[in-house]
């Protein structure tokens, strides 16, 4: 995306609507197929001369250790190349997603201290040991979270939320509140060991929590760039020199890279005509520039498509990540029932040209 300096340079141009998925792979696109079939829960940790390395996400107490998977871009391009060449991409991307398939894709990573990864373990009685390399340390989570009512009979879900050459910030979750995501823990720990703190993002309390600065040492785990960074609760966005946080209001969607906000597009029905996008930074300071400015227009795609109306049942955002978004309609039938299903892939890489891709791909 190409940053905008005022509202009055952003057009909003005429979107083409095809058929069908797209024709050949983009980065967009690989990280759309990305994010399908890993799901919401494992991370992208890092990005190593094309290889690309992902925490495996637990989901459960009884999984104590954080294990890790690889493969490259290039395998990745080559995994969903069939969708290329099938007439039913929605059963093809089905069949993408099933375990059987996606381990033929990852490779474990056995040797964490190739891409300087922790080597982690929650022991019994919550001790949770650590080890970098040549460091090593071990947190009795007890006695460091007894402000929050942790004690030995507390139970948690250990994950790695992201990592970087200084920091790594991990996520605890209380098996007795699960589900609660004002209730999860967040574990800030420095690449050396030799420092950490626990905090929780409550609603309405995390203003707090960023004025006491003691996560300013953890900036740069945020997503984002500049002095404008998206919070790990992916409801917030922190000027990281004023400490002040701006919050998404509930109908906006911030990106999955968490740089950009899609104005209205977290409505539970999505409306169509203008759509737009800022940046992270724009979004806080309230200003009218946009980075994209684009049409979605209901009725031609009901046309297009040869439905039997142009009414709306349902229309919503299933994915959002910079360049490339993913709707799905479902239109009302004339009488009862539904009139037409599709997904809609709003390809946004060439700014002056957004086409719009209009395949079912089954997802909901």
């Amino acid at each position: 995306m190409i940053n905008q300096e005022s509202s009055a340079e952003t057009e909003t141009y005429e979107t083409t609507y095809k058929e069908g998925f797209p024709i050949e792979a983009s980065p967009t696109l690989s990280k759309f197929i990305q994010n399908y079939i890993n799901g919401s829960s494992d991370r992208e940790l890092l990005n190593q001369d094309g290889t690309l390395v992902f925490s495996d996400s637990n989901g459960n107490e009884d999984q104590t250790s954080v294990t890790y998977y690889q493969f490259t871009e290039e395998q990745l391009k080559g995994y969903y190349e069939p969708l290329f060449q099938t007439d039913d991409p929605n059963m093809m991307l089905y069949d993408l997603k099933q375990t059987d398939s996606i381990s033929k894709l990852r490779s474990p990573v056995n040797d964490t201290d190739q891409y300087s990864l922790p080597s982690v373990t929650m022991k019994d009685n919550n001790q949770l040991e650590i080890k970098i390399t040549e460091n090593q340390r071990t947190i009795d989570l007890n006695e460091a979270m007894k402000d929050y009512g942790v004690s030995s009979a507390t139970k948690f879900i250990l994950n790695i939320e992201a990592i970087n050459k200084n920091n790594i910030v991990f996520v605890l979750e209380d098996v007795s509140k699960i589900g609660d995501l004002n209730e999860l823990y967040y574990l800030f720990v420095d690449q050396a060991l030799s420092d950490f703190t626990i905090t929780q993002f409550k609603y309405k309390e995390t203003q707090e929590v960023f004025d006491t600065n003691k996560l300013k040492p953890y900036y740069d785990l945020f997503p984002g760039d500049g002095n404008y960074r998206s919070g790990l609760d992916k409801i917030t966005i922190l000027n990281v020199e004023t400490n002040k946080i701006t919050e998404i209001k509930d109908n906006d969607l911030l990106s999955e890279d968490g740089k950009f906000v899609y104005l209205k597009g977290a409505a539970e029905e999505l409306s169509d005509g203008e759509q737009r996008i800022q940046t992270i930074e724009n979004y806080a300071k309230g200003n009218d520039i946009y980075e994209e400015q684009f049409e979605i227009d209901f009725d031609t795609i009901s046309k297009q498509l040869n439905f039997e109306t142009n009414k709306i049942s349902i229309a919503r955002t299933n994915y959002f990540n910079g360049d490339y978004i993913v709707l799905r309609l479902l239109y009302k039938g004339k009488t009862i029932g539904d009139g037409g299903v599709t997904n809609v892939i709003v390809d946004l890489q060439n700014k002056k040209t957004p086409t719009a891709y209009l395949v079912d791909l089954g997802i909901e």
